[in-house]
């Protein structure tokens, strides 16, 4: 009996659907109250499961003198049953998978995920982030004296360390020294004069890292491919811009 009610609600019946159900297969025609006491269950209990089993189709009314008689149907019915709940399972399944990629827009556009970073361990948390995410590409405007004044010469080190296994191109306005630039990224000089900042802006993936270096140091990442694209193409107007500036390009290291 166990095994019997465990692959009967494995197929969508409650536990007092298979009680009613096995009830009434059990001994024939029976009426209501009969079908109360074999079951086990409260006279409310199994007066909805057999509401609920004749909507199924897997038991049966007959009009019985003044009274009506409820029976299971043959357990084939229980096979048919179960072979319906799989095809609207299925159908579900496909709806599910045919709205998959409107959900998928939905989270990206309307939900953006936002980190926040602190101080210098933050900014290795975000290069450490862009390692990790191994871009294609990457395009950045950055001070890089801002950033020799941040970290100590270790943490220079550290940082290149993590940032000698990224392997993909770049492109970068840089102002200050550029020397330490990883390699198989292309400059483009800015001069310090004409243009005064003291931030960083990195593009990658599906991902851009924004970073203040005055005052408290503080760093977001922005998750969002609609908000990567634009400041994508910020990117490519200022690099287009720039054409006549000086060139700084490493290719190996």
């Amino acid at each position: 009996m166990p095994e019997y009610t465990t692959l009967l609600r494995s197929i969508g019946l409650n536990e007092s659907e298979v009680a009613v159900y096995l009830a009434a297969l059990e001994i024939g025609p029976a009426q209501p109250q009969a079908l109360v006491e074999r079951s086990g269950f409260s006279r409310p209990a199994t007066y909805l499961a057999i509401e609920q089993l004749v909507q199924k189709g897997l038991m049966t009314s007959v009009h019985h003198g003044k009274r009506f008689q409820y029976s299971a149907e043959p357990p084939e019915r229980l096979v048919n049953y179960g072979k319906s709940q799989v095809n609207a399972l299925q159908s579900k399944v496909h709806d599910i998978e045919r709205i998959t990629e409107d959900l998928r827009l939905l989270q990206h556009g309307e939900r953006p995920a936002v980190k926040f970073y602190e101080g210098v361990e933050g900014l290795k948390a975000i290069l450490q982030d862009l390692a990790d995410t191994k871009p294609e590409s990457t395009e950045e405007i950055a001070n890089m004296d801002t950033v020799r004044e941040i970290f100590s010469v270790d943490e220079l080190q550290a940082v290149q360390s993590i940032l000698v296994k990224l392997k993909a191109k770049g492109r970068a306005l840089l102002s200050g020294n550029v020397s330490a630039i990883r390699p198989g990224v292309e400059v483009r000089l800015l001069s310090k004069d004409e243009f005064g900042f003291y931030g960083d802006i990195l593009i990658y993936g599906n991902r851009i890292a924004m970073v203040s270096f005055k005052g408290k140091i503080a760093g977001v990442v922005i998750e969002n491919p609609v908000l990567a694209d634009t400041y994508r193409t910020l990117f490519e107007l200022a690099w287009r811009g720039a054409k006549d500036y000086p060139a700084f390009e490493r290719i190996s290291s």
